[in-house]
């Protein structure tokens, strides 16, 4: 046994996990202590405003994200283990080429629009020009993004680890600084827009001293000086398409808080956010599985059919029994815990986290179906099955808010459109795996 888990231990893609994981766990004490801290500091109303505004930008950011980045990790990954130097710098000006599209042509429509929009669908403008700084502090993102996907494609994860935990600590600390010294929700805002800018200029030297020790990366300058001669038609299709299924994902998780900013108060949402944020805990765990699979299961394509089938039903199996254990303490605990580091104004979230705890136990099993989707160029039958699981929750919100309060409509919505979708994935992969093993 102790020889089988010294061999399990070198395989480097499980070296990879630990070293994410690790990453992570930082990640998630700081976001437990951001949240915790946030919304001690803003009380349920403010802190339901502060959901208010992200899940806006979260919404009007699904019609900016043209699909640069998901199509970028995929194919870098697939050319750097070619070392196709010429192509690795045609994904990179494409991925950069692409945002700036993005942001350029829809971004700064919705950017002079947002106090318009958010007046129509929150009966409230101060929120569309709190969003306003959060949007320009995520254009500035691009570079980013830009190191990050670098980072993983070429292996250094210790690195990556580094440098999001730190990114993490950033974001957390700026924020609460701001909001302590009594700037409230205009200087949480700004916090987030500093916290962009600072990342801005330091993506740019990480990126610089990885162009000098690889020479399969090209410079920023000649990212930029080959944008006219890439034509991003060629990879267009594909990352579109990741996008639209990403993005529909993104929609699903962000429907919830609008429907709750139409049909309810701010402090429903102040409550669904905190149950939420504490189911999401465990599942955080398995996010540098779904990461690294973005990049194994191409690799994985190449060594046969049989290799990838395998790969990704014992992740399946494993992810989803990892989520059952971690789901099944935080549930016990959480009459305890939230009253403890939140305090008796969110006790009304402790009930919400019996529901939503399945949700989250059902997205365990479902770590590697975008990636595997995404491997076998099937993207057009994940994006299908994204849009029935949208129109069900919403249908079903419509449905069950005239029966039930605003509150428990959504959340019923929301587990049983996933249950239901999760079990017709499976099935519809089951299938693709048959015709594929077949031809």
């Amino acid at each position: 046994m102790i020889s089988k888990f010294r061999d399990f231990i070198r395989i480097s893609f499980v070296r990879d996990v630990g070293i994410l994981q690790v990453s992570k766990f930082f990640s998630i004490f700081l976001t437990i202590v951001s949240s915790i801290i946030l919304a001690r500091l803003l009380h349920p109303e403010l802190y339901g405003l502060y959901g208010l505004i992200f899940a806006f930008v979260g919404l009007v950011g699904i019609f900016i994200d043209w699909g640069g980045n998901y199509a970028s990790l995929t194919l870098l990954a697939e050319n750097y283990a070619k070392k196709n130097k010429e192509e690795i710098k045609n994904i990179l000006v494409y991925f950069v080429k692409i945002t700036l599209l993005g942001i350029g042509i829809v971004g700064v429509i919705i950017l002079v629009f947002s106090p318009f929009l958010t007046e129509i669908i929150y009966g409230n403008s101060q929120i569309g020009d709190w969003a306003r700084v959060v949007l320009m502090a995520t254009f500035l993102g691009i570079f980013y993004t830009g190191v990050v996907i670098v980072l993983q494609v070429i292996r250094k994860i210790s690195q990556l680890a580094f440098l999001e935990v730190f990114n993490k600590f950033v974001y957390v600390l700026l924020p609460i600084s701001f909001v302590v010294i009594g700037w409230g929700l205009t200087g949480l805002v700004w916090a987030h827009f500093l916290s962009s800018f600072i990342f801005l200029i330091l993506s740019l030297l990480i990126y610089r001293s990885l162009t000098r020790e690889d020479n399969l990366l090209p410079n920023v300058r000649k990212i930029f000086s080959d944008f006219n001669k890439v034509r991003i038609k060629r990879y267009f299709k594909f990352g579109f398409l990741i996008a639209v299924d990403k993005n529909l994902g993104r929609l699903a998780s962000f429907l919830p808080i609008i429907f709750l900013g139409i049909f309810t108060i701010p402090q429903d949402i102040a409550y669904f956010k905190i149950a939420f944020a504490y189911v999401t805990i465990p599942v955080m765990a398995l996010n540098p599985i779904s990461r690294l699979l973005a990049v194994q299961l191409p690799k994985s394509k190449n060594y046969g059919k049989q290799i990838l089938k395998e790969h990704f039903f014992r992740t399946t199996i494993y992810s989803g029994i990892i989520s059952i254990l971690l789901a099944i303490p935080f549930v016990l605990l959480a009459p305890y815990l939230i009253e403890f580091f939140y305090g008796v104004d969110y006790i009304p979230s402790i009930k919400l986290v019996y529901y939503l705890a399945i949700l989250n136990v059902l997205s365990g099993f479902g770590v590697g179906l975008g990636s595997f989707y995404r491997t076998i160029n099937k993207m057009k039958t994940s994006i299908i099955v994204n849009i029935g699981q949208v129109i069900m929750m919403m249908l079903l919100i419509l449905v069950l808010v005239e029966i039930y309060s605003p509150l428990m409509a959504i959340i019923l919505a929301l587990v049983i459109s996933a249950a239901v979708f999760l079990f017709l994935q499976f099935f519809i992969v089951k299938n693709i795996i048959k015709e594929y093993e077949e031809n």
